[in-house]
C-alpha cells in the first residue's frame, strides 16, 4: 500500500479510510512529511481535525529541533514550500487532540542510548544539510528519496546498518511503539456508535499503523491521494 508517491508531477501523500466488519470505529491516515505547499497543510488540517479523536505527533525538544532544522532553512529559500505549521488549538476544533507520542524526556531517555559518535554526527550534519538545501534544493530533489509504501524497499533492506539501528530506534521505533499503545486503547473503547479517529502522524510512522490495523482485519475502504506540493513550481 502506498504512503508517499513520487512522480513527474510532484510528491503525493496517501489518505486511506480504513475500516473492519469487526469495529465501529474508521481510522482514517494522513502521511505527514516536514515540508510541503501550505494548502496541503490546510487541507488535511481541516479535515483531520473535523473527526472524532485527533491521535497527533510532536516531541518537544531541542534536540529534535536540531535534527530537524534543515527543513526550516528551506523555507526561507525560494520555493514557495513552507515547513508543517502547529496544531490548531484544541479549543478551535471539534476533534479531541490527542498527543500519541514521546515526551521530551522519554526521547531524550531514548537519545542517551545512541552511541555519542552518532549523535554527534546526527548534530554536525543538521546544519551542513540544512544549508546545502537552502543553496542548492529543488522541489524535485527533496521529493526524490521520500518515495513510500508500506513495506520497506530493496533499497531500504540492503541498507540496513546495525551501527545505528539505536538511532533508528530513538526517533522511529520508541515513537511507533508508543503512538500504537494509543492506538489500541482507542480501538479497545468501542462506542456503541460509529467514532471516526484520524492519525496525523509522519509519514514513515504509518507502516507501523498499518502493520496493527491489518492484524486487526481493518482494510482500505476508500484512499486519496494530496499534493503535498508540485514540480516546477518555485524553483530557481
Amino acid at each position: 500500500m502506498q504512503i508517499l508517491e513520487v512522480s513527474g508531477l510532484g510528491l503525493r501523500a496517501a489518505k486511506h479510510r480504513l475500516e473492519s466488519p469487526d469495529s465501529p470505529i474508521t481510522v482514517t491516515l494522513f502521511p505527514m512529511v516536514h515540508i510541503g505547499e501550505k494548502r496541503f497543510f490546510d487541507q488535511v488540517y481541516a479535515d483531520a481535525f473535523s473527526h472524532d479523536v485527533v491521535l497527533v505527533e510532536s516531541v518537544r525538544s531541542p534536540v529534535v529541533q536540531h535534527l530537524t532544522s534543515s527543513y526550516r532553512w528551506i523555507e526561507h529559500a525560494d520555493l514557495g514550500l513552507v515547513t508543517q505549521p502547529y496544531y490548531p488549538a484544541q479549543e478551535t476544533v471539534s476533534a479531541h487532540m490527542i498527543h500519541a507520542d514521546l515526551s521530551g524526556e522519554e526521547f531524550h531517555d531514548e537519545w542517551r542510548k545512541v552511541p555519542i559518535w552518532i549523535r554527534l554526527a546526527a548534530y554536525a550534519l543538521a546544519p551542513v544539510i540544512g544549508l546545502n538545501r537552502r543553496l542548492f534544493a529543488t522541489r524535485e530533489s527533496i521529493a526524490s528519496q521520500m518515495g513510500m509504501e508500506d513495506m520497506l524497499s530493496r533499497d531500504e533492506i540492503l541498507s540496513w546498518n546495525p551501527d545505528i539501528e539505536a538511532l533508528r530506534y530513538s526517533i522511529l521505533g520508541a515513537r511507533d511503539a508508543r503512538l500504537i499503545e494509543y492506538l489500541r486503547l482507542q480501538l479497545a473503547q468501542a462506542p456503541s456508535q460509529g467514532r471516526r479517529l484520524a492519525i496525523v502522524f509522519g509519514a514513515r510512522h504509518m507502516r507501523a499503523v498499518l502493520a496493527e490495523m491489518v492484524g486487526r482485519n481493518f482494510f482500505s475502504a476508500e484512499s486519496e491521494w494530496q499534493t503535498v506540493f508540485s514540480f516546477g513550481v518555485g524553483d530557481p
